[in-house]
């Protein structure tokens, strides 16, 4: 799951908050569904998870595994269970080695997607734990079905993740395991007696997370036209770089934000990104590894 700390994407000229979602909202969420165990895995950073797991403390059925998606400079590799931020762009080697100094565990994310950033066949020369075979996010049918086919071998254990970027994302693809607790999730990982379960989630869904952004940034700019805009954390990512943005710049995001809102837009460019991915993850079209330099 990503929090408001897992900072901005991008699309061509286009940039972009990749959650607008508050740590404390996504354990609350967490807890409604009956999750046990919730992953924090913001983009480079533990912060997000930090908070999620301090807040998590007041309650006694739910646990916080704080942990961060990396990206090495051969593909994307999630951290889990790990106190200290790791540096990004280092060799997937490296990463793993910093991840296993801090006892940590090492998941290869949607090892086989072409629109993101994956480690590809990779994952048969690293110290990986799991492979990430059900990612919530890929609609397209291929990057899942690619990755649950190279696990068949047994070497990992795998694990689904919902990769919600939105609330209304979150369990859609989950990892069953022996116990309830994050201990259990850790050991079950090890002994490689997880499943994965749930399936990626719907183009409503991915309609819905893009509205969200662009709603929740247009609120957080309104407040800052009027002096309103506050935040307990100083280290707000949203708000940090709401200030950090002119005048004009700001007004010229609400016009063109005004425009994406209007029906039937939203759901016409979710629809043209499925048609994106799905042809990029089709096999005809990619080789059996990562092109990771495509994204950089």
């Amino acid at each position: 799951m990503h929090t408001k700390y897992s900072g901005f994407g991008q699309y061509k000229a286009i940039k972009f908050p990749e959650s607008t979602s508050r740590p404390e909202d996504v354990v609350d969420i967490a807890r409604k569904l009956g999750l046990r165990v919730l992953c924090v895995t913001d983009h480079n950073s533990i912060k997000g998870g930090l908070k999620a797991r301090e807040y998590a403390k007041r309650y006694d059925d739910i646990e916080v595994v704080v942990g961060a998606e990396m990206m090495t400079s051969q593909g994307e590799v999630i951290a889990l269970f790990i106190e200290e931020d790791i540096p990004k762009g280092l060799t997937a080697v490296d990463t793993i080695e910093r991840i296993r100094a801090q006892n940590g565990l090492a998941i290869a994310p949607h090892p086989f997607s072409r629109h993101v950033c994956a480690l590809g066949l990779r994952v048969d020369e690293l110290d990986i734990d799991a492979l990430e075979t059900i990612n919530g996010g890929h609609l397209d049918g291929y990057a899942n079905a690619a990755a649950k086919k190279h696990a068949e071998s047994g070497r990992w254990a795998v694990v689904g993740g919902s990769d919600a970027h939105s609330l209304g994302q979150l369990g859609c693809a989950h990892t069953a395991f022996p116990g309830e607790t994050a201990e259990d999730f850790r050991k079950a990982i090890l002994a490689k007696t997880t499943t994965a379960q749930g399936k990626a989630f719907s183009i409503e869904k991915s309609v819905q997370w893009s509205v969200q952004v662009v709603l929740q940034a247009d609120i957080l700019m309104m407040k800052s036209f009027f002096g309103m805009l506050e935040s307990d954390d100083p280290d707000d990512p949203l708000i940090k770089k709401i200030n950090t943005m002119k005048g004009h710049v700001k007004l010229g995001a609400l016009i063109s934000s005004m425009i994406f809102l209007a029906p039937p837009i939203p759901f016409l460019t979710s629809i043209t990104g499925l048609s994106v991915m799905k042809r990029l993850n089709d096999p005809k079209n990619a080789p059996g590894y990562s092109l990771c330099e495509e994204h950089h």
